[in-house]
């Protein structure tokens, strides 16, 4: 059975086993960076969202002898567990009054987006470019989010700089940034997790002369999610260069979060290139990459550039 087979074979077994008051759909999906993944959800009648549960993975074990009626019951079973988390009303995505408080913006990169950005709203800044998201809810480490299209524009009778400034607005709000010493991050991690190999690494890290005037600081967000667009805050690496006397390199370790690094003659430019390119490469998931280049925050100006 061929891939497209399999997906129409999935939701056929799907609707066998739901109960009639459901509706099964497959939707071929646009993420980050170009990766296109074919998800299905299961829409109760009385409802307006349901989560989509991607089968791409599910594929791979299907050819290794899973059955289509083992793959359709573990999507059910995702679906009961996480259907009842989120309720919205059947307006909620009608009208943009209704939801204009919780437009949010991320950032991700213009060259490896192009297909995704003719299709949704956005503005270009450097090698990247600004999106907007409606954040429906938030936990750590967790969104539920809806990304804006160009349709949800003309369905509500907006234009993307009123978008854009709703989005200016709320994202500091409803995301707030944090700035936290790359040795105090490694703590919390080891802690969390009880890693005693983290744990080492950062006594190494703390233990390295100079580490106090040379200190890597990540920036992110509150939801540790799409944290990189803290980078645009008003003012935020302005108030931070002008407390540690330094203007800033800004290394893009993922969309979720970057490092701040003082700029001062110890670091090279091409060797901080080389490095986040090759973290890129080796230690990040493809649809986490946010860029390959270094960027740099002058006080004087007070803007970003590459």
């Amino acid at each position: 059975m061929n891939y497209k087979s399999f997906l129409d074979s999935v939701k056929k077994e799907v609707e066998l086993q739901s109960d009639k008051n459901v509706n099964v759909m497959l939707n071929h999906i646009i993420k980050n960076n170009g990766r296109e993944l074919d998800g299905i959800a299961v829409m109760e009648k009385d409802s307006h969202i349901a989560p989509t549960i991607y089968l791409n993975g599910y594929f791979e074990q299907y050819k290794k002898g899973r059955s289509i009626k083992s793959v359709a019951g573990e999507v059910l079973r995702l679906h009961r567990q996480n259907r009842d988390s989120i309720r919205l009303s059947s307006e909620y995505f009608d009208n943009y009054e209704s939801l204009r408080n919780v437009i949010v913006y991320k950032l991700i990169n213009y060259e490896k987006n192009k297909k995704l950005l003719s299709d949704v709203p956005h503005k270009r800044i450097l090698d990247l470019a600004v999106v907007f998201y409606c954040l429906i809810d938030q936990k750590k480490g967790v969104s539920a989010t809806a990304l804006i299209h160009n349709e949800h524009l003309k369905k509500w009778g907006i234009t993307e700089d009123t978008l854009y400034d709703d989005a200016l607005k709320n994202t500091p709000v409803l995301l707030k940034s944090s700035i936290t010493p790359m040795s105090s991050l490694l703590h919390e991690i080891a802690k969390e997790c009880k890693d005693e190999r983290a744990a080492k690494v950062v006594d190494e890290i703390e233990s390295d002369e100079g580490i106090g005037e040379e200190a890597l600081y990540v920036l992110t967000n509150s939801s540790r999610v799409n944290g990189a667009a803290c980078m645009l805050y008003d003012n935020l690496l302005g108030s931070f260069a002008e407390v540690i006397h330094a203007d800033l390199y800004i290394l893009p370790s993922s969309i979720h979060e970057v490092i701040l690094l003082p700029k001062i003659n110890t670091f090279n430019k091409s060797d901080l290139l080389n490095m986040v390119r090759e973290v890129n490469e080796q230690g990040v998931a493809e649809d986490e990459v946010l860029s390959d280049n270094v960027y740099e925050y002058n006080r004087k100006d007070g803007v970003i550039t590459l």
